[in-house]
């Protein structure tokens, strides 16, 4: 009789902690939610919230039951476990809360528990565990349209289109607000935009360019060098110009399957850097690629294979035949994992430049991290390049790191941080050196961007190379200041 009343009187606690916390759910839940793929959130609901008035009696009298059938003790761990796993959802620690989540429901199962495990599963990528958990509410309860959106979010990013717009539908005929309705507009669009067979993109921008190092040159006109000293021409040490500045690409996808599975793009680039007094170092670089992709729900695998040509001072240089291929997991919406590689081979049209022939290989991991919906992402990279040419004092291997941050702010404001460290050790002495050639390079990149208008932009961007060489007359220090304006699609 003693253990009846003590379990009667601690079995309110748990659903106490349930009600309060989830009667400020909508406020934390729009704070704390990411969005999906699909682009719907909780502020596309017909219903600002779910509570426990939503619930069937048998739901609640049936976990009631469950619990008064526990130990105090047993309850208050219970407890406990929800705490811990609420700490972890608000904190956008899905994952790790919905192991939690889900032991608690293998004891005693309620609407909001159900709930939690279904937006924990979906933002966790367990969308088939979502799918189960929103339906089995929707049995209870099919008036909740809150949660059939989000069965929709989770149909629309399994891929299963119709089943999607079936459950788009029922909202629609509930007559919900209007905002509600245009939100379910945008959601079907974007549905149609995925099962579009072909997708393209085109960005270009024009700009202008400061650099103070156009030949890359070294600071002294004279060198020392083996046997002798060495004095440059006017134009081959340290000058500065200013360049026009062009940039324009453009890919073309074609779904072979639906959304995910096996696609084919093709993408053209071009770049051109124009002098205004020095056109001798002028450059230009089109390059046309085209190749598999297979995208999964967590891996994108692409195979491309291109050609590019480069341009030097107003002359055809040289043409590249490149292979691409790339790997990349997602392990969950925080961190992916990505493997490159890159076999290029450089013919050159003039004769004179044979001894630069050279085939290359290139290959790296980067590991990435994402952070608040992708709002901060921060990669590191770790390389090895190995190039071999006709003549072996061109022909040089070592390794490369790098690490980069990327931020979007809510005005659509873009910042890009890079910084990369490179060494090439040469395999024979050059001309005019008695010593082996050792390169070391410090590069620097920092960009903002500024998007308007959804389509044009505006950009700012500095360059920072500080290249270290054993030979005097490879050692140079470069910036450069570019303003952009263009325009994607």
């Amino acid at each position: 009789m003693v253990m009846v009343i003590r379990c009667r009187r601690y079995l309110p606690v748990f659903f106490i902690a349930l009600t309060v916390i989830f009667f400020i759910f909508p406020i934390f839940h729009a704070a704390a939610q990411q969005s999906d793929p699909s682009g719907l959130t909780s502020e596309q609901s017909t219903e600002p919230e779910i509570n426990l008035r939503d619930l069937k009696e048998d739901v609640n009298k049936n976990a009631v039951e469950k619990l008064g059938r526990m130990s105090p003790d047993k309850v208050e761990a219970l407890d406990s476990r929800l705490a811990e796993a609420l700490t972890l959802y608000y904190d956008g620690k899905y994952g790790q809360a919905l192991p939690i989540f889900n032991s608690i429901a293998s004891e005693v199962e309620t609407m909001d528990i159900m709930w939690w495990i279904g937006t924990s599963a979906m933002k966790s990528g367990e969308l088939n565990l979502a799918v189960k958990k929103f339906q089995n509410m929707l049995a209870i309860n099919p008036g909740l349209h809150r949660v059939r959106l989000d069965l929709a979010a989770a149909y629309f990013q399994l891929g299963k289109y119709k089943e999607a717009r079936q459950e788009l539908e029922t909202v629609k005929a509930a007559k919900p607000p209007e905002e509600v309705r245009a939100n379910i507009e945008k959601l079907l669009s974007a549905k149609e935009e995925a099962t579009r067979k072909y997708t393209w993109n085109v960005r270009f921008s024009q700009g202008l360019q400061y650099d103070n190092n156009v030949s890359a040159g070294p600071d002294n006109k004279e060198l020392s060098v083996y046997g002798g000293t060495l004095t440059l021409a006017d134009d081959s040490k340290k000058i500065s110009d200013t360049a026009s500045i062009t940039n324009f690409s453009s890919n073309l996808l074609y779904h072979i399957d639906k959304k995910l599975g096996v696609m084919w793009n093709t993408g053209v680039d071009f770049y051109q850097s124009a002098y205004f007094n020095n056109s001798k170092y002028n450059y230009r670089l089109i390059d046309v690629n085209t190749g598999p992709w297979w995208v999964g729900r967590q891996d994108i695998l692409k195979v491309p294979v291109g050609i590019s040509y480069q341009d030097y001072g107003n002359n055809w240089l040289s043409n590249i035949v490149h292979v691409d291929p790339s790997y990349e997991h997602y392990f969950n919406p925080y961190f992916s994992l990505r493997g490159a590689f890159r076999y290029a081979r450089e013919l050159f049209y003039n004769d004179n430049n044979d001894p630069l022939k050279n085939e290359s290989f290139r290959s790296e991991i980067t590991p990435s991290i994402y952070l608040a919906n992708r709002k901060h992402i921060i990669s590191l990279t770790v390389g090895f390049e190995n190039t071999n040419a006709n003549a072996r004092r061109f022909s040089y291997d070592g390794p490369y790191y790098a690490i980069s941050y990327f931020t979007r702010f809510p005005t659509q404001t873009e910042v890009f941080l890079r910084y990369q460290w490179s060494q090439k050790d040469y395999k024979e002495r050059p001309l005019l050196y008695n010593d082996y050639r050792i390169d070391r390079r410090h590069m620097v990149t920092a960009v903002v961007s500024q998007t308007f208008y959804k389509h044009y932009f505006a950009s700012f961007a500095i360059n920072f190379i500080d290249n270290y060489s054993s030979a005097d007359l490879y050692k140079f220090e470069k910036e450069t200041y570019t303003l952009s304006v263009g325009f994607n699609f």
